[in-house]
């Protein structure tokens, strides 16, 4: 058993879903006062975890919370199942053991931040970035340990559909809002987007009763946009009479003239990620972005016990570089 997986093991066993992850925070500050000056940021009765050795120029950051529905916490000779196994536990365990390995080479100026909320609202990082402004960010998630530069945008919107109320013997005598809102669905799909971005349909609410013509119905819609999709919602509030803005994060994609060489074909992946919030970084981590929030929930724990090096290579070679401004 490695430090990195032993310490995934507890990770697992406080369950973190978003708006309970006080606890887990708190595990986590305890063990990290061991190396480094831990800051609690205060984020509603949450606390985001960042523990800092010096003046941080680059921070390892992941966040604490996971999808709701516990999962059995258990393992096989090549994977630890669990929920948040891989979503992204393992990051942190990962960073946290590279971290203390780091301090005890003698490195310093560096950070890790542990935040709250990701798979909600990101009030946790919203509430990190206004104070936290290092060079360079290492964001970790399930990457099977490839190096993410770029992630599509996040376009989230509600469409309302009303009609009129009638009994349900008389439809003619009402209007349909569910039938108003399938026909604005088709407007929506009809509309000519990217090759790349993609549409889902994530929650449809409407009607009373199978007795009653419903007056009112609502969809909420959730697209990952390329780049090239600008000012997608203003042509979609042109096709549909009623819909409002839930949020719109544009796409991400860091200049590959930051990056060394090794780095300048990293990939851009579908879902969205807090690299989002931060002027430059990157994301990499282990686990296979297929299980996160599945009912299978896992994570290589060979990837684990490689994450330590890579995380921990990651910071050797930036902070060696002294007064050389390239990025790691």
């Amino acid at each position: 058993m490695t430090k990195a997986t032993e310490l995934l093991r507890e990770l697992l066993n406080i369950p973190s879903p978003s708006g309970e992850e006080r606890q887990i925070g708190l595990f986590l500050a305890k063990r990290l006062k061991r190396n480094f000056l831990v800051k609690l940021q205060k984020v509603g009765n949450r606390p985001n975890i960042f523990a800092v050795n010096g003046k941080p120029k680059i921070v390892l950051a992941a966040h604490l919370d996971t999808v709701p529905g516990k999962l059995e916490l258990k393992e096989d000779k090549k994977y630890i199942y669990g929920r948040g196994a891989c979503d992204t536990k393992a990051s942190i365990a990962s960073m946290v053991i590279a971290a203390e390995m780091a301090v005890s080479l003698g490195l310093n100026n560096f950070g890790l931040l542990f935040d709250v909320s990701e798979e909600t609202d990101f009030k946790g990082v919203k509430r990190a970035v206004k104070s936290i402004k290092p060079e360079f960010v290492i964001v970790g998630e399930p990457t099977k340990l490839k190096v993410v530069t770029g992630q599509k945008g996040l376009l989230g919107f509600k469409i309302i559909a009303r009609g009129k109320t009638a009994h349900g013997s008389t439809p003619e005598k009402g209007c349909n809002a569910i039938e108003l809102l399938l026909k604005d669905i088709e407007e929506l799909k009809a509309i000519r987007m990217k090759k790349g971005t993609t549409i889902n349909i994530g929650e449809i609410m409407g009607g009373k009763s199978a007795n009653v013509v419903p007056d009112y119905a609502e969809a909420t819609v959730e697209i990952r946009t390329m780049p090239e999709d600008r000012n997608l919602f203003a042509k979609i509030r042109e096709e549909i009479n009623d819909v409002r803005l839930l949020y719109d994060f544009k796409p991400k994609r860091l200049d590959a003239g930051n990056l060394p060489e090794r780095f300048r074909k990293g990939i851009t992946v579908p879902y969205f990620t807090e690299m989002y919030f931060w002027k430059n970084a990157i994301v990499i981590g282990p686990g296979n972005p297929a299980y996160a929030h599945s009912e299978n929930e896992r994570v290589s724990i060979m990837e684990v016990e490689k994450a330590v090096g890579v995380y921990l290579k990651l910071l050797k070679n930036y902070l060696n570089i002294g007064q050389q401004r390239s990025i790691l």
